[in-house]
Order: structure tokens, then sequence, then C-alpha cells
């Protein structure tokens, strides 16, 4: 293994954090109820330019998040995020149109420049990032999974020379100090794509986790809607399959992944709701009335009115989160229909 140095070591060495899983931040692992699950369809597949130029993108704002404080109430991480949670929407869409992909990543890259704009006013964070990684480089470059190839790390090492010799260049500009950041967080994209990644392992689980998808399934056998859910799962378990036989890079399989993910999720939750409708169904044959022991039949009306609404929750293009409140919601409705029966 090659030991990587690097100008400007001394300036860093008391000040260094801990450098963590490249990527690793707030936004390449997104809150999986926040993103849509993808309509059924045969994949298009991730080896269009329009699909990983977005994906490259996303990796480079995740990188800037890594770097940045993320002030929840700051206006250019704010629209950062919001663009990258728009662009991960989009590349769960089983076949995106190319001009919504390139729209998608215009939007994330006008937003990520506003970031850097507004967070590079120095050398300091570039300085900091680029000793960080070479010092993560030393102890991560091999054939093993979750390292780096040697040529992949040889090139990240370019990289980040050229943006070092910007940082200690007492003449250099701001306007120069971003323009090497962006190139930084470019090279940093294009590292992680190269990351070795044990391709058998993940089909292992990824075959495992489509066991699970279809026993859980098996109790909702009938279901049209538990069907669609089922059906949209196979999609992305199969477009992960095609990434992990086929010769894209790591940005690929990770969001291929959070995808596959993001399916069996919206999936546990609609075989839920779908068996918590039907348990609600049968309250609605309940014997009606102002005697004792009978519901009233207003309150089976409005039992009837949620019930119709959660359903249609179920049957259309619905985020985890939005099953998760359905199920709250007809839960809530279920315990106040109870609470009215008759004494």
């Amino acid at each position: 293994m090659r030991t990587y140095r690097h100008t400007g070591t001394k300036k860093w060495i008391a000040a260094t954090l801990a450098f963590g899983v490249a990527f690793g931040g707030t936004w390449i692992a997104p809150d999986l109820g926040s993103t849509a699950h993808a309509a059924s369809a045969q994949p298009a597949g991730w080896n269009t330019a329009e699909r990983m130029a977005l994906a490259k993108t996303l990796a480079m704002a995740d990188k800037a998040a890594d770097d940045f404080y993320s002030d929840p109430g700051n206006a250019r991480y704010l629209a950062v995020r919001t663009a990258s949670d728009k662009a991960r929407t989009l590349l769960l869409d089983a076949n995106p149109s190319p001009s919504k992909l390139n729209a998608s990543r215009s939007a994330l890259d006008s937003a990520l420049t506003a970031y850097i704009e507004d967070y590079i006013r120095d050398s300091s964070i570039l300085e900091r990032q680029t000793f960080q990684t070479a010092r993560m480089l030393s102890a991560s470059t091999g054939t093993a999974p979750g390292m780096y190839p040697q040529e992949a790390a040889d090139a990240m090492m370019i990289v980040i020379t050229e943006a070092q010799a910007v940082a200690y260049d007492p003449n250099a500009s701001v306007e120069q100090f971003r323009e090497a950041y962006r190139k930084y967080i470019e090279g940093s994209a294009v590292l992680r794509d190269r990351m070795n990644v044990d391709r058998s392992e993940r089909l292992t689980a990824l075959n495992a986790q489509r066991q699970a998808a279809e026993q859980s399934a098996l109790g909702a056998a009938g279901s049209r809607d538990v069907e669609k859910w089922l059906n949209d799962f196979r999609a992305q378990a199969n477009e992960m399959e095609s990434v992990l036989t086929g010769a894209s890079g790591a940005l690929s399989l990770d969001a291929a992944a959070r995808n596959v993910q993001t399916a069996y999720d919206c999936l546990v939750e609609g075989v839920q709701l779908d068996s918590e409708l039907n348990e609600a169904r049968k309250l609605l044959d309940s014997p009606k009335g102002i005697r004792s022991g009978q519901y009233p039949s207003s309150a089976v009306g409005e039992l009837r009115k949620v019930i119709n609404k959660h359903a249609l929750t179920l049957s259309r293009t619905s985020t985890q989160a939005q099953l998760q409140d359905a199920r709250t919601s007809l839960a809530e409705a279920v315990a106040q229909f109870r609470s009215t029966l008759n004494p």
C-alpha cells in the first residue's frame, strides 16, 4: 500500500476530525418514508448518461453536506436538501425521462453552487478536507470490499494535490477556493463510485430480502393493492440485480439499494394497512341503533368515510410515511367508533 504525503500537514494534525465513511452523511440515506415508491414497470437501467450524471451530482451534494454545518434554518442548506430529495424521488421512477433527469440535475447543481458560494469564504474547509481525505486514502487503498483501487486513489491524490496548491497559495482568491473545492467534491464522487464492492454478498442479501417480501405478501393474497406494492418491489429488486451483475459502480448500487429498501418498506406498510382495513370493514356490520349493544348510525358512517379514505391511500402511489399515517389515523378512527357503543 502506498503512503500518500500532502502539504500543510502540520497545520491540521491537532484539529483533525475522524473522517468516517465517504458520502455516509445526512443525505446519502434519507428517511425512506420521505420518498414515493416507483410505478410498476420494467426498469430502464442505471447505465444512462442522464441518470448517472444525476447520481454523481447527488454524491457531490452529499459530500458538501458532510463538510459544512447543516443548519436546518439555513436557506442554502434547505435548497440543496430539497433538490436532493426531489432527485431521489425521481430516481425511484423505473423509467424517468432524460429531460426530467437533466432538469433535476440542473436544479440540484444550481443549489449546490449557491451553497458553496455561501460557505467557502477562505481556504480553511478546502485545506481541512483534502488533508482528511488524503489520510483516509492511506488506510483505505486495496482490493477488499469498502476500500479503493490503487488507480482510483492515485487519481484522487492528483485532485487533492491540485486543490492544496490553491489552498496554500497566498495570492489565491475566494473564487479560486470555490472552484478548487468543487473539483475536489467532484473527484470525491468519482472515487466513491469506484469503491470495491462484494457483489456476491450483496446479491445474497438481495435474494433474502426477496424471500421476505414474498412471504410478507402471502398474508394478503388476492389483494390487488398488495400485489401492486409487491410488483413495485420486484421491479426495483430486478434493477438492483442488473446493477450487481453488470459493470455499474458503487453510486448506482447505492441508489438501487435505496430504491429496493424503499419499495420493501412500502410493501410491509401496505400489507399491514390492507389487513387493518379488512378488520375495520368488519365493524361496519355491527348492530346499529339506539339500544344497548348497538352503535349509532352516524358512527358507522364516520368509520366508513375513514376506511374509504385510507383505502385510496393504499391503492395510490403513496410514500411509506403516508401509509404509516393512514394506519395511525385508521386505528384512531376504530378506537373512536368502539367508544360510541351504547351502554
